[in-house]
């Protein structure tokens, strides 16, 4: 039995996945630099320089590239928590959170406009951001260690509310930040972030 036809040493899965790599790096660039309203099929194509058959491989709509853009940046901001130290309690990990999270969006301000700024501005960005920021939540919370469970609100309602609240707070802070209408440097900032983390998960235990 013959295995998979061969292409310059590439089967066909291998090339359609390089393929939808190649076409989420340019709708990266595009997002970041231009917002949604650049990520098109055409311009992505263009730049890419691959046929709109190619696009529809892998993506039935732009909406659902600018999504998959979103999620994979997600992904690699979640993966800088990997091994994160626990050793100085909660506070002191929480600080180091919000320090890895400012080196994520310094390397490349894209990431920032990708996942901070653009959610604000188009609806499908911003419907997407708010269903996976408790997801996000539930993810980072283990990976802080066994002190982090009291922050954790109790049930799945009043996590969406905390979702909703530290997530326009945190946005807010960081995109004031990076737009100059913030003097303190970026210590300050992720201390400020830890504070905010600390009156929410509070104030939402004593509302119940």
């Amino acid at each position: 039995m013959s295995g998979p036809k061969l292409w310059r040493g590439q089967t066909l899965q291998d090339r359609s996945s390089e393929r939808r790599e190649q076409i989420l790096d340019v709708g990266e660039h595009l997002l970041g630099t231009g917002g949604a309203t650049a990520v098109t099929m055409r311009a992505v194509t263009r730049e890419a320089n691959l046929s709109p058959r190619y696009f529809y491989e892998s993506f039935a709509t732009r909406e659902e590239l600018i999504i998959a853009i979103y999620d994979r940046l997600e992904a690699q901001l979640l993966e800088r928590l990997l091994g994160i130290s626990l050793d100085g309690g909660l506070r002191v990990t929480l600080r180091e959170v919000f320090e890895r999270f400012g080196d994520f969006f310094d390397e490349d301000p894209r990431r920032a406009r990708i996942l901070l700024r653009e959610p604000l501005a188009d609806d499908t960005l911003h419907n997407h951001s708010v269903s996976r920021t408790p997801t996000f939540i539930r993810a980072v919370i283990p990976l802080l260690g066994a002190e982090a469970g009291e922050l954790a609100p109790p049930n799945d309602e009043d996590l969406a509310i905390a979702a909703a609240a530290l997530s326009g707070a945190l946005v807010s802070i960081y995109l004031e930040y990076a737009d100059g209408r913030l003097v303190p440097d970026r210590d300050r900032i992720a201390q400020a972030a830890v504070e905010v983390v600390f009156a929410l998960s509070s104030a939402i235990r004593t509302g119940n």
